[in-house]
């Protein structure tokens, strides 16, 4: 069931036409049309469209994103745009690690530049700092510079380089961390 926040005014936020809520299993399909038009447009110059569908197929299907969306560990936040979901954030509170990660931010090609990706890591904080974290974790494929230079201008400071792979093709990931802002 849609929460009241998102019934009012079809979605929109009283004070204006943005609102940031936990994500909800109707809104999966709108993460995957996100996931998929984001990818395209961000890594399909340096992953070839089978190894993303691959990769999508896999981990962004319907059941998948059920199951993912049911853990105990795992949050997801949307921004809502005009009644219609431009973003979404996925976290995952490591517990055996010590970390709290933003595992996807994912905004519209449309939509970026306006301050949504802000929006949601600052829930992210909020979800981190209930969760008694001091800091948030993610990584970003070092050939994202756009997401990379945000990351970085953000506060963020990669200490961790690994491989990702996408189906047959295997790039770098930098991991960092920002440490969370007094409240």
């Amino acid at each position: 069931m849609k929460s009241e926040e998102s019934k009012v005014n079809g979605g929109r936020h009283p004070e204006g036409s943005v609102v940031i809520r936990p994500w909800e299993r109707v809104d999966l399909e709108d993460v995957r049309r996100i996931t998929w038009e984001t990818w395209l447009a961000t890594y399909a110059g340096f992953i070839p469209i089978e190894d993303l569908r691959t990769y999508f197929d896999e981990h962004y299907s319907l059941p998948a994103l059920q199951e993912l969306a049911g853990r105990e560990n795992v949050s997801g936040i949307v921004a809502v745009v005009e009644g219609v979901v431009a973003g979404y954030l996925k976290t995952q509170a490591a517990r055996e690690e010590g970390r709290f990660y933003v595992s996807s931010v994912y905004v519209l090609p449309g939509h970026q530049g306006k301050r949504l990706g802000t929006r949601l890591m600052q829930e992210a904080e909020a979800l981190a700092r209930r969760a008694g974290f001091d800091r948030i974790w993610l990584g970003v494929m070092v050939q994202n510079l756009g997401a990379l230079e945000w990351y970085r201008k953000t506060g963020f400071q990669f200490v961790e380089e690994a491989p990702f792979t996408m189906g047959k093709t295997t790039v770098n990931h930098l991991i960092g961390y920002r440490v969370l802002p007094p409240s």
